[in-house]
């Protein structure tokens, strides 16, 4: 190597060691960046060419190889899994939160207290059966007693339809995110072909990801050109620039599906998309059954007896207390529920005797009241059966929030595990700066000795 081939190692040097004072700072201007990646310099020395007759050399100075993320695929995928998972049982405790402020119980105005006052009055009638102001009460709380289901399925449907509301826009969201995924795929690309590289896309590409494995559950596939491909439950979401669109449709059980746009059905296996499907298909309408189970048993129990009854001078009976619901309506019972309108009108109908022209006979009022205590649902009482069903509710939250937390706690571990690994640790970087100044004055210090040797050989050859 000539005297003057000598400089270019310095000028090498000088650049690599700036190039490597640039990613410090980098990485120092984001340190606080959310879901920034490290990046650090990877300097690699440059051989000199091998050919006969040319002079030993010690090298070509130092070039900078690569700008490399410290990103650890795993510790990523990993976080990714359990916040998926985390964002589903959130789904589920919300939507369980909202059902037990529905339910209010315990409480004066919920169901419970309802069935039970309801069947004090019924208790009060029977030790005053000719009472027209018992009867008349007996009227009012009844009405209260069906308000109180009507209003609770309602709310039930209220909060399905406020969920569905909901699902609909993480379905606009996540495939807002696949075209996003889809756009940075394109540029990754574009770069690729031009023999260049973006960590900054790269990193803004990891966020989406984040995001849409809020969403759902994802597998993602990364290529050798920059680009990702992500698959969903066996499912290709998003190839290299094409992005594949989910829709949600209601099908003929009424249910709520996600499918893609040739109609294939997709099942998250986790997600906020899994927790609302669930909410909207299988928690809500199930309570909604179950709320419908009372109101059925308690009205046709309460009719079968009513009809053995009489009411004050009444000498034929037959009357049903509650209106008959009607199998093939499209209302649910819970919402069919009310007063037979005769009963309605006249109070003096309320059948409280067992037999006819005896007004003073109180046997079915009190046949009547003791249906609180008959095993009317599945082996449990009305009042039983119906805090079974809000103990569920409150033993189903629990768990959600339980599992939320645990998953919370995974995540976070995971995330420290992972910014082990790609964050930005301040003290580091000072350092690395300092040894890139320290490289820095020595390469100047190397230039300014040629340049003198430079400056001897020149007056030498004078």
């Amino acid at each position: 190597m000539t005297i003057f081939g000598t400089l270019e190692i310095g000028r090498s040097a000088l650049r690599a060691q700036h190039k490597g004072m640039e990613v410090s700072g980098q990485n120092v201007a984001n340190a606080n960046t959310p879901g920034y990646t490290r990046q650090r310099a990877d300097l690699e020395s440059v051989v000199p060419a091998i050919a006969p007759g040319v002079e030993m050399s010690p090298g070509r100075g130092v070039e900078v190889d690569d700008v490399t993320r410290m990103k650890s695929e795993f510790y990523h995928t990993q976080k990714m899994q359990a916040g998926s998972h985390r964002a589903h049982w959130e789904m589920r405790k919300e939507t369980l939160n909202g059902v037990e402020q529905v339910f209010k119980e315990p409480g004066e105005h919920g169901l419970g207290e309802q069935i039970a006052e309801f069947f004090d009055t019924w208790s009060e009638l029977s030790s005053n059966p000719e009472s027209t102001a018992v009867r008349k009460n007996l009227q009012e709380y009844t009405h209260t007693l069906t308000g109180a289901f009507q209003d609770n399925y309602q709310r039930l449907d209220d909060l399905r339809g406020n969920t569905v509301e909901d699902l609909e826009m993480k379905v606009d969201d996540l495939n807002q995110t696949l075209d996003s995924i889809a756009e940075i795929n394109d540029e990754l690309v574009y770069l690729e072909g031009l023999g260049e590289k973006s960590n900054e896309l790269k990193d803004e590409l990891d966020r989406h990801l984040e995001d849409l494995s809020e969403l759902i559950n994802i597998r993602v596939h990364r290529k050798d050109n920059g680009a990702v491909e992500v698959y969903t439950s066996g499912r290709l979401l998003v190839q290299d620039t094409e992005a594949q669109h989910l829709e949600l449709q209601e099908n003929e059980e009424g249910k709520m599906e996600l499918l893609t746009r040739r109609g294939q059905e997709i099942e998250p296996a986790s997600g906020k998309l899994r927790g609302s499907l669930e909410s909207v298909n299988e928690i809500i309408p199930n309570l909604q059954g179950e709320v419908d189970k009372i109101a059925t048993n308690l009205a046709e129990r309460i009719n079968e007896l009513h009809r053995d009854g009489y009411g004050l001078d009444d000498e034929e009976g037959g009357n049903n207390f509650f209106q008959e619901l009607d199998e093939d309506s499209e209302l649910p019972p819970s919402l069919q529920l009310e007063l037979d309108p005769k009963i309605d009108e006249d109070s003096d109908l309320i059948a409280a005797s067992s037999a006819p022209g005896e007004p003073g006979n109180n046997e079915m009022a009190k046949e009547i009241s003791q249906v609180r205590d008959e095993e009317l649902i599945n082996n449990a009482n009305v009042n039983d059966y119906y805090r079974g069903i809000v103990s569920s509710v409150g033993v189903e939250g629990q768990e959600a929030q339980r599992m939320a937390d645990t998953l919370e706690e995974t995540e976070k571990e995971l995330h420290e595990q992972d910014q082990s690994v790609s964050g930005v640790n301040i003290d580091e970087e000072m350092l690395d700066m300092m040894e890139f100044q320290h490289a820095w004055h020595g390469a100047s210090r190397f230039l300014s000795y040629v340049d003198e040797m430079i400056g001897v050989l020149f007056n030498e050859l004078q």
